[in-house]
């Protein structure tokens, strides 16, 4: 079940369009009191004519200004005109505006802020209210399948079906380590160690995978592979307890005391884990990962449920998967452990 829900996420989280958006605007500030043309790049477009539903808006405070005609000049380019709005002002800089686009084909969507509006002339009055244009956006839906247009994303976007599930993954796997340590100290029954130790390895491979498709992430949209940003330290430093993990493990030749000291160890490194990866992000004052800090979470955009059909399966397989490795790696290391305790008590059998 895991690895179909994980083919699944792979091809349709790679093979689906994401969906349109506006990249630029050329001019990027225009008088409004005048007549003005603006020329808007669109991403993932294929405009080649345009059908009585094409319309396009900016929204200037709270008033939409239609725009008088909209022509195609490439697939992903469109030519707007906008009359001239008799404004009375008390600044002479309005602000930043949003630009609206409309179609049956594509859809409704949007580019945030995107131009900036100013009037020039007498601003001795206050803002006078702009008419409500003859037709307003309808909100029509796009005709395709796609992922949702986040600038700067672009089509890495995709890769939360990938970085994300990762950690959930590693959280599910590694609690399961910290339950088998918990069953270990009351029992003192070695297999439980065993079970411990296996899923604990297998977290660690989650955790370094969701470090690597966040370095891949971070490279493309920030710049650069890593930052001092909180969240990914904490990550990183989360990843170390573990592999310190392995080398306690290593470290020590009695059995016994091999399995006693790493299962308080493990105990005790499960939830300062969550403090990292969770809690002290959140408190931070800035970060730039999503979820910490001062940014906002995924779950507060409009992902949209095309974004979920793939995100939630993806995070379900990954799951299942990982609990089936975890499981396969504890079965060899019993294995293992049955053979090294036979080889060990076999002089005390002659």
């Amino acid at each position: 079940m895991g690895i179909l829900l994980v083919l699944y996420s792979i091809f349709v989280g790679t093979t689906t369009k994401v969906g349109p958006g506006v990249v630029g605007i050329s001019p990027s500030e225009v008088t409004i009191n005048s007549d003005f043309e603006i020329t808007v790049e669109t991403y993932n477009t294929s405009y080649r004519e345009l059908s009585n539903s094409a319309h396009a808006w900016l929204k200037i405070r709270d008033s939409l200004v239609l725009a008088k005609e909209v022509s195609v000049l490439a697939p992903q380019r469109l030519k707007l005109t906008f009359d001239g709005i008799p404004l009375q002002v008390d600044t002479t800089n309005i602000g930043s505006s949003t630009l609206i686009l409309e179609d049956e084909y594509h859809g409704m969507y949007l580019g945030v802020d995107v131009l900036r509006t100013r009037v020039v002339g007498d601003s001795s009055n206050t803002l006078t209210s702009i008419p409500a244009p003859e037709v307003r956006p309808q909100r029509l839906e796009q005709k395709f399948f796609s992922f949702p247009y986040r600038y700067i994303l672009y089509e890495t976007i995709r890769n939360l079906n990938f970085h994300v599930p990762m950690w959930f993954t590693m959280m599910t796997i590694l609690l399961i380590s910290f339950v088998y340590s918990i069953r270990y100290l009351n029992s003192e029954d070695k297999r439980f160690d065993v079970k411990a130790n296996a899923f604990a390895k297998v977290g660690l491979m989650f955790g370094l995978m969701g470090i690597f498709t966040g370095m891949f992430w971070a490279n493309y949209t920030w710049g650069t592979p890593w930052t001092s940003d909180p969240k990914l330290n904490g990550a990183a430093v989360a990843v170390l307890m573990y592999i310190a993990y392995q080398i306690l493990r290593r470290s020590i030749d009695d059995e016994d005391k091999i399995a006693r000291i790493s299962a308080v160890y493990n105990v005790l490194a499960y939830p300062i884990f969550i403090v990292l990866i969770i809690v002290l992000p959140k408190m931070a004052e800035f970060s730039l990962h999503p979820g910490s800090g001062d940014s906002v979470g995924f779950n507060t955009y409009d992902l949209n449920n095309n974004l979920r059909m793939i995100f939630y399966p993806a995070v379900l397989g990954w799951i299942l998967i990982g609990i089936w490795i975890g499981q396969l790696t504890s079965r060899v290391d019993l294995i293992s452990f049955k053979r090294l305790w036979k080889d060990i008590e076999k002089p005390h059998l002659v």
